[in-house]
């Protein structure tokens, strides 16, 4: 890397600064890179030739990235330029494949970052590679598919017969208080069953990016309404609102109602003791805020940073954790196929809430 002049008070930090960063770039086990805005590699550490089967440096420098990435990859590429010199964007994270020297391919995980040198920004790119993960993931994914498609059918049919079961307990005039209890909340957990093996079926359908969505204009009325019986059911805690349910949005009404039921069926297993939970609604300038909103413990500064990630839970204490970590990240995974956003707030001993954006039209 070139010099940079600083005033002679400032010279002697800043080649110390520079030795540090030398030191950290070349001992790193991991693949470390610098590149120009063309993408054009000017610097390599040890672990980055080592990962692409070279034997010197000087085989990779002077290079372009994309000599090392399958044509179908090329826009994963494209896509980080695009970020992060033409949107400024402080760093951007991808997975793709490179080709090593001996024509093998491994996949790899990329985060790169734009820092300031000698008036113009480079690019500092730390690659991991993740070949094993990626093979698990896939082993993983293909037995949950297959494992979900058997379970379906049978609880299908179990939710029929606990459906015709509750009809019949309600036209009887007298009934075992205890027998009509059962029946609901079979019924209620027949529920959260299929909402497991559904976030199973799909989570691999994101991912490979297969989520499509059905827009309309919809007031939401009509999800929120629906989406909270199975809370009356629990008769625990009870559904509030704020805001106008008629104002309408444009979506896809399916996704969102399951949007609304994970976020209410998380405030009612993270906050038992938050008997109300609220639903919000706020007008922005285009779009329109919706917050589930609870009264419970909150969550721990340390998990939420990782809430959206995929099979990520939080720990609840001596309780047994139920569900697959799932809910949020699909949630997630939905909003931004919508181009919109999502989050979290959360104080400690004050509750948490949960907030996305839909846009008007």
């Amino acid at each position: 890397m070139r010099s940079t002049k600083y005033p002679d008070s400032k010279q002697e930090e800043f080649l110390e600064s520079q030795m540090r960063f030398r030191t950290v770039f070349d001992l790193s086990t991991l693949g470390n890179k610098i590149i120009l805005p063309g993408l054009k590699i000017i610097q390599v550490n040890p672990a980055m030739v080592a990962l692409l089967g070279y034997d010197t440096k000087e085989d990779l420098l002077g290079t372009e990235i994309l000599n090392y990435s399958p044509a179908d990859h090329h826009q994963h590429w494209q896509t980080l330029q695009r970020h992060l010199w033409e949107d400024s964007s402080p760093s951007f994270s991808l997975e793709t494949i490179l080709i090593k020297k001996d024509s093998s391919l491994i996949w790899v995980n990329v985060t790169s970052i734009l820092f300031p040198e000698s008036g113009r920004h480079l690019g500092y790119t730390i690659v991991e590679d993740i070949t094993e993960k990626h093979a698990l993931r896939l082993h993983k994914e293909e037995f949950i598919s297959i494992d979900s498609h058997e379970l379906k059918t049978p609880i299908t049919s179990l939710k029929a017969v606990l459906q015709l079961l509750n009809k019949m307990v309600r036209k009887e005039t007298i009934i075992n208080e205890k027998i009509s209890t059962l029946a609901n909340e079979a019924q209620l957990y027949t529920a959260k069953l299929i909402h497991l093996v559904e976030d199973l079926l799909n989570t691999s359908k994101y991912e490979r990016g297969e989520l499509h969505l059905q827009k309309i204009i919809f007031p939401l009325s009509h999800v929120i309404d629906g989406c909270c019986n199975h809370v009356k059911l629990d008769r625990k805690h009870y559904v509030s609102h704020s805001g106008d349910l008629n104002v309408k949005v444009y979506a896809d009404r399916h996704k969102i109602d399951q949007i609304l039921v994970n976020l209410i069926n998380n405030a009612v297993k993270y906050a038992p003791d938050s008997e109300e939970i609220i639903i919000s609604l706020e007008r922005l300038e285009n779009s329109t805020k919706i917050s589930v909103i609870d009264r419970g413990q909150g969550i721990p500064p340390k998990d939420v940073a990782h809430l959206f990630d995929r099979y990520y839970q939080v720990e609840k204490g001596e309780k047994e954790n139920s569900g697959l970590g799932l809910g949020l990240y699909i949630s997630s995974e939905i909003i931004k196929k919508h181009g919109d956003e999502i989050g979290v707030k959360s104080i400690i001993g004050k509750g948490s809430t949960f907030w996305f954006t839909l846009p008007d039209k």
